[in-house]
């Protein structure tokens, strides 16, 4: 029995490092894409086709429902009957949509969109992409359950590349008049593509057919979590869609960079908390708070370190890989750059929510945040132009981090994590947001600030003997 639990433990720590990796090189692809797009696309398009990409965020969580929340318990709750529950739930997922498509095109055809970017291919096209991205998004986390993380990553890599191949394609050939379209298709071509080959895949192991059993878990479990996906999709893509609208498309372009770049923090950042949940569930159950906040501590410096870096790297980042007219995005990318570092201050306390199973108020104070996100947009978009959406979006982070701490502090006494070290690494990425600001053109100024920085954490981590355990436990 000890072996058989050591294999599966063994398993599951393997696909998640796996995932973790096959994550980053996926999200990697489309970075690497940025000089070549930036190229082929007026910043109009781009703003056009992030645009695009942020309804397909928003409408792919509406047609899926919530469901693939309810994967990882129902692998557990239909055991046998696994694989008739994920083809009923695709069958439900295609019925939904169906109606969906249906119904936005009356709508279509009785509102003049004369005057908008969405011509009916596009809206046909976002509609049914979105349908596709919430089959792979329900059979991505099937592939994870199972261990299948191989299969998972083929998938993803292979989706990858037909949308930008296909792309690229359309972009120098059939569409080459109208790029934004063309970019646009060729996303929705290698999506729709990948979910086709998942649908056959599955009716294989089970015919896509009506059971009743499973709907009826799927919509109990999955409908909750429909308020929480959606305001977390709100908070991320909404700045985007009220830039295009109330300002314009190249703007949104802009903008859209900017974002663009930051995902690669994001990617760390989402990769660094996968990797540390388990580590502190075990230790928040053993009660070792002094370990936790220990570590937590170290954990916060590091990421801080990485944030400052990359905030110093940037402009060099966007100044190679774009042509001139995408560089104002800089000033996008710094507050954006804060904002992510927000975003990693309150997965402390956002973990303890979690092992405490208080989600409730996770998703009462995401809708909140949304919410004011909206209004800080509008105002500040309304008042100081498009960059202020990234100090809004800023603002609604900060906001985020307090509510969860509050909410933290009354669930568990002890420390799990330093709010001075919390707010003093804070108060260095914003200094080093403001030194990239004032020496975006001064080279050497910001690597030199860079050296010190890493020379400072060294001497500290030395004098401290962090620097020798870390060696020791991790190198050696």
């Amino acid at each position: 029995m000890r072996r058989v639990n050591k294999e599966n433990k063994y398993n599951g720590i393997k696909a998640g490092v796996w995932y973790t990796i096959g994550n980053m090189l996926i999200k990697g692809i489309p970075f690497l894409t940025i000089p070549l797009f930036t190229r082929l696309l007026t910043t109009d398009d781009f703003g056009i086709y992030n645009t695009y990409i942020s309804y397909e965020n928003i409408l792919s969580i509406a047609i899926g429902l919530g469901i693939s929340g309810s994967i990882k318990v129902a692998k557990f709750d239909f055991k046998e009957n696994f694989d008739r529950y994920v083809s009923s739930v695709f069958q439900l997922l295609l019925m939904v949509g169906g109606g969906g498509l249906l119904l936005i095109n009356t709508i279509f055809t009785l509102i003049d969109f004369s005057n908008v970017w969405m011509s009916t291919l596009v809206l046909n096209l976002l509609v049914i992409q979105s349908i596709a991205s919430a089959i792979y998004g329900i059979m991505g986390c099937k592939y994870v359950i199972e261990g299948q993380y191989v299969q998972n990553l083929v998938i993803a890599f292979v989706m990858t590349g037909i949308n930008v191949g296909t792309s690229i394609f359309l972009c120098f050939f059939f569409l080459s008049g109208d790029r934004s379209t063309a970019r646009i298709t060729g996303t929705a071509v290698g999506t729709i593509c990948v979910a086709i080959y998942i649908l056959f895949l599955q009716s294989r192991k089970a015919k896509l057919k009506r059971y009743k059993a499973a709907n009826k878990y799927a919509l109990r479990l999955g409908m909750p979590l429909l308020p929480h996906q959606f305001s977390v999709s709100l908070l991320s893509q909404c700045d985007k869609i009220m830039i295009q609208a109330m300002v314009g498309n190249s703007e949104a372009g802009i903008y859209g960079l900017a974002v663009n770049i930051t995902m690669v923090l994001s990617v760390i950042m989402t990769s660094i908390d996968n990797a540390w949940t388990p580590w502190f569930y075990s230790l928040l159950g053993k009660k070792d708070y002094k370990t936790l906040i220990r570590k937590n501590n170290l954990l916060i410096i590091f990421f801080m370190y990485i944030s400052c870096v990359f905030l110093l790297i940037g402009p060099d980042i966007i100044h190679i890989m774009t042509e001139s007219d995408y560089w104002d995005s800089i000033y996008a990318f710094i507050p954006l750059t804060i904002a992510v570092f927000l975003n990693f201050m309150y997965i402390f306390s956002v973990g303890v929510e979690y092992f405490m199973k208080k989600t409730g108020y996770i998703s009462v104070t995401t809708l909140m945040c949304m919410t004011a996100n909206i209004i800080f947009n509008y105002f500040m978009i309304k008042k100081f132009g498009y960059i202020a959406a990234a100090y809004a979006t800023c603002i609604s982070k900060l906001l985020l981090f307090i509510l969860h701490y509050i909410r933290c502090k009354k669930l568990l006494t002890e420390k799990v994590i330093s709010l001075k070290y919390l707010l003093g690494t804070l108060l260095i990425v914003c200094i080093t947001g403001s030194c990239t600001a004032l020496f975006i053109n001064y080279l050497l100024i910001r690597y030199l600030i860079i050296a010190a920085i890493t020379l400072t954490i060294i001497i500290i981590s030395k004098k401290s003997g962090i620097l020798d355990k870390f060696i020791k436990k991790s190198l050696l």
